[in-house]
């Protein structure tokens, strides 16, 4: 259906967060689920391991089918990558040279969020102000 190898830094990628997802998954319900939490450490096969380990494989497979053999999935992490191999990503070398488009980008961004952090907080003094001294009682009950 496709080509060998097309798409595979997607899939890889898709199937390395399913296993995190899946191992996260089947760890929580082993450590919180509440099925044999007396005498968990004599027992080496209890419900919890059980079910724990059948959600780590059933995870991972569905990782892998959306991933791998799904054609509609398959199809867009193809296109995906296909598509992030054609971004311009900017220049970062030499590390912490200014002159470079990264750090450029990088101050633009901190002024930005600078400034709009100050306008929110002048908005909320105002709104703080107001609110406290009931300046709105005397517009709607006048």
């Amino acid at each position: 259906m496709y080509k060998a190898g097309q798409g595979m830094p997607s899939r890889v990628g898709t199937m390395i967060v399913g296993v995190l997802i899946a191992f996260y998954a089947s760890h929580s319900w082993y450590r919180w689920h509440p099925f044999s939490a007396v005498g968990r450490s004599a027992q080496l096969f209890s419900v919890d391991f059980v079910v724990s380990l059948v959600l780590l494989v059933g995870i991972v497979a569905l990782f892998g089918w959306l991933a791998f053999r799904r054609p509609g999935s398959a199809d867009y992490l193809i296109d995906m990558d296909d598509e992030l191999r054609k971004v311009v990503w900017p220049s970062v070398m030499p590390l912490f040279d200014p002159k470079t488009e990264a750090w450029g980008s990088t101050y633009v961004v901190i002024v930005c969020a600078i400034l709009f952090t100050i306008f929110i907080w002048l908005v909320d003094l105002i709104l703080q102000y107001v609110v406290t001294y009931g300046l709105f009682q005397s517009w709607l009950f006048a």
